[in-house]
């Protein structure tokens, strides 16, 4: 399948900068919102990334079926978790990079 063939699958690279010392704390609340995401339809993708030499920057690496998918999922409740957990755990707001998945190793094809 070419590029031009692929669905209107959405990505993102979210960066969150916890506040001083509260990395690991804003990690295992991302993580605990990517489990709540594991069957929610539509979601591909929810990756907690760790930077390697940042102990309190996180990188959520998404991939959605659509946007409404993304839209749909990101303004729910998150379950267990809500929103507002994450956002006080964070220094500044978050920095979005919007990609258009096309393929590789551990994405599902059309």
């Amino acid at each position: 399948m070419t590029a031009e063939q692929q669905p209107e699958r959405i990505g993102r690279y979210v960066r969150m900068v916890a506040q001083p010392g509260r990395g690991a704390a804003l990690a295992d609340t991302l993580l605990r919102v990517a489990s709540g995401l594991r069957d929610t339809p539509g979601c591909e993708l929810y990756l907690i990334n760790l930077s390697a030499d940042e102990p309190d920057t996180i990188w959520v690496t998404e991939v959605w079926a659509d946007e409404a998918a993304s839209d749909r999922a990101l303004s729910a409740d998150l379950g267990d978790v809500g929103i507002g957990e994450v956002l006080e755990l964070l220094a500044g707001p978050p920095e979005l990079v919007d990609l258009r998945p096309l393929g590789g190793t551990g994405l599902p094809t059309g």
